[in-house]
């Protein structure tokens, strides 16, 4: 659904690796979250 490899996606899982800025968006739409849920920031 990313379009990126398995390696990748368990690097991000880790957290050795981050995605792009575009990842994010695609994640985001996947989980039906915000970009700011994802990061961690509460929203006001």
């Amino acid at each position: 659904m990313l379009g990126v490899s398995q390696p990748s996606y368990i690097r991000y899982e880790n957290g050795t690796s981050e995605p792009s800025q575009e990842n994010l968006v695609k994640i985001a739409n996947i989980f039906d979250v915000s970009v700011d849920y994802l990061l961690g920031r509460k929203e006001i």
